[in-house]
This record gives C-alpha cells, structure tokens and sequence, in this order.
C-alpha cells in the first residue's frame, strides 16, 4: 500500500534553537553556505548533507539549528523533506 506525499524545499538561514520537524517524513539537511551549523548537535560542513532515515515515521519533536558565529560566511541550509496528505494541514513552515 502506498501513501500518497509531497515534496517540500524550504531554505534556513537563521539559527533557531526550536526548530519544529512536526509532520515531516525522511527530511534532509543540505548545508549550501559558507557556515557549519550544528543540527540537533551535529556539526554539518559547508558542502555535506545530513538525513534522517526514518521511513514510515512522521516525526514530531524540535531540533535546534546553529549557525557558526561568523557573519562574513553565508548561511544557506536547504531542507527537503516529504509530508503526506494528513501532514499538509500542519506544515511547520
């Protein structure tokens, strides 16, 4: 059986220590800037992806998002994710 789902890009370009992943399915974190940001604790290098694999999961918790503490670097973190058909009504962002 499938479930039917929509792929959803968003850019982040703030820090945000409360970040909702409310509703999303199997969202990856693409760090496109000059920044590291730590995610959830994680420290992603500019160029390098982070994934949460969780198939069949509909995530519900907050992360936070740190940008490095240096205004001359960009800060572009792509997020993609897929959100079903009960999930759009509660889209996060």
């Amino acid at each position: 059986m499938f479930i039917e789902g929509q792929l959803v890009n968003t850019v982040i370009m703030d820090s945000q220590n409360d970040f909702p992943l409310k509703g999303m399915i199997n969202p990856t974190f693409q760090n496109s800037g000059e920044a590291s940001v730590l995610i959830d604790g994680r420290k992603i290098e500019a160029g390098e992806s982070y994934a949460i694999n969780a198939p069949n999961v509909i995530l519900t918790n907050n992360v936070s998002i740190i940008f490095e503490n240096d205004s001359t670097k960009a800060r572009i973190l792509h997020l993609g994710y897929v959100q079903t058909s009960t999930t759009i009504s509660s889209d996060p962002l």
